[in-house]
């Protein structure tokens, strides 16, 4: 496998992963397109995995209002506080890049998951300055937020084991582990 080939493999989980996330916080889902202006002030957490083949850097971005609508408290989103917020995003990206994880690892070659950061301003593209990098768009009940995927190859793609992140026909409902810190 080639890493043109890896990297589109790792694209389609990316995206099942993400559809996944945003259908377990029940909310309506659909692809969107880039959407400059409603993003710029958008918080961005970053979450990384990485085997001895592969370097992954996650990237989640959210305007606060999305953020606001899909956070599970019980009391009125608008008394819901910044730190709270930070917290949440920070939440779901670690969530989104253990969903990556469960369908990409394999006992063979375990990714290690990082802690995530959330950022404020920044720009995505000097966040993950990896080889490749994935950007999808998401509109969830009529709010855009971005997904990042950063991409590393730490070997030749030639000596890459695709067998060990890309399983035919596993159950990924089944598959997963609890990590304590």
């Amino acid at each position: 496998m080639g890493s043109m080939e890896f990297n589109h493999c790792v694209k389609e989980v990316f995206q099942g992963a993400c559809v996944e996330l945003f259908n377990s916080l029940d909310c309506s889902v659909a692809c969107a397109e880039r959407n400059d202006c409603g993003l710029y002030d958008a918080p961005v957490a970053c979450v990384d995995a990485g085997s001895k083949e592969v370097e992954l850097v996650l990237g989640l971005q959210m305007p606060i209002s999305l953020l606001a609508l899909t956070c599970p408290v019980n009391a009125c989103i608008v008394a819901v506080g910044e730190e709270y917020l930070e917290d949440w995003i920070s939440e779901l990206s670690n969530q989104l890049i253990g969903r990556v994880k469960s369908k990409l690892s394999s006992n063979e070659s375990d990714l290690q998951l990082g802690l995530p950061v959330t950022y404020y301003g920044a720009d995505d593209s000097e966040l993950m300055q990896q080889d490749e990098k994935i950007t999808l768009y998401f509109e969830l009940d009529g709010e855009v937020c971005a997904c990042y995927l950063s991409v590393e190859l730490l070997v030749k793609a030639e000596e890459l084991n695709s067998s060990n992140y890309f399983q035919e026909g596993a159950d990924d409902s089944i598959r997963g582990e609890l990590e304590l810190f």
